[in-house]
C-alpha cells in the first residue's frame, strides 16, 4: 500500500474538537425563526457547518441589508458562545499522544477568537495548539483552502505532510483543495465523496496505537502513534 508521510496534524473545532454541531443548528434555527424562515436539514448541511457566518448569513438572508445581518450574526455568535459543549470521545487521548511525540498541532476554524478561546480554556486546552487559525484571519473561509494553507505556513510544514480532521463537506473540501490529508469524523460517509481518505464516527473509533517503533503509519487499521516526528497515510 502506498504511503505519504505527514509530519503536523490539524484539527477543525466544531464537530472535531468539541460535540457543537446540535448547538450550531439550534442557534442558527432559532434565529431564523424569529425572521419567519424555517431551515431545512438540506440548507443545515449545505450551508451551515464548516461554513463562515457571512456565507451563512448570505445565503439565508440575501435581502436583507447589512446592519441586519450584523445583528443578526451577533445573536447567533451569543447564543453559540455561552453553550458548553463536551469534548469529541477520544480526541483528548490523541492530542496528548501527538504533543508528547512533539508532533505540531493547529486548530483550524470558522469560528471566532473569544469563542475559541473559551473553547479552549473550559477543557483545559490553551496550549495544546502550536498555532490557531480562526475566521479573522483569512478573506476566503471554508472550502476555500486559505486557512489550511495558512496554517501549514505558520507551523513551517509543507501542506502535504499536513493531516486534517474535519466532519463538514466544506471543511474536507478545504483541506483536500490545500494539498492537506484528510479524514472525517463524524457520521456523514459522503465526506468520502470529496476527499477524506475514512470516515470514523469519533476518535475512539479511529484505532490509535502507541508504538515504540522510529516509523509510525496510517494505513486501514488506523493510526500508529510511534516515536518518530513523522507520520505516513495512505494514498
Amino acid at each position: 500500500m502506498t504511503t505519504h508521510t505527514f509530519t503536523a496534524v490539524c484539527f477543525d473545532m466544531d464537530g472535531v474538537l468539541i460535540q457543537s454541531r446540535e448547538v450550531i443548528e439550534h442557534a442558527w434555527s432559532s434565529v431564523a425563526r424569529e425572521y419567519g424562515i424555517e431551515i431545512s436539514q438540506d440548507f443545515i448541511h449545505e450551508h451551515i457547518h464548516g461554513r463562515p457566518g457571512e456565507y451563512t448569513l448570505q445565503a439565508l438572508f440575501p435581502n436583507f441589508n447589512q446592519p441586519t445581518r450584523r445583528t443578526i450574526k451577533e445573536q447567533v455568535d451569543a447564543a453559540e458562545e455561552v453553550a458548553v459543549c463536551s469534548l469529541v470521545p477520544g480526541v483528548a487521548k490523541l492530542i496528548a499522544q501527538l504533543r508528547e511525540r512533539s508532533v505540531p498541532l493547529a486548530l483550524v476554524t470558522s469560528s471566532w477568537p473569544a469563542r475559541i478561546a473559551y473553547v479552549l480554556s473550559h477543557h483545559g486546552l490553551e496550549t495544546a495548539f502550536e498555532c490557531i487559525v480562526s475566521r479573522e484571519d483569512v478573506s476566503r473561509g471554508k472550502p476555500a483552502p486559505d486557512c489550511y494553507q495558512l496554517a501549514a505556513r505558520k507551523l513551517n510544514t509543507p501542506i502535504n505532510e499536513c493531516l486534517v480532521f474535519e466532519d463538514s463537506v466544506s471543511g474536507v473540501q478545504s483541506a483536500v483543495s490545500s494539498g492537506a490529508k484528510c479524514l472525517g469524523i463524524g457520521n456523514d460517509v459522503s465526506l468520502i465523496n470529496y476527499g477524506a481518505k475514512a470516515v470514523y464516527i469519533d476518535f475512539d473509533a479511529l484505532p490509535s496505537i502507541e508504538s515504540s517503533t522510529p516509523t509510525s503509519l496510517f494505513t486501514e487499521k488506523g493510526l500508529v502513534v510511534g516515536s518518530h516526528s513523522s507520520r505516513r497515510l495512505p494514498s
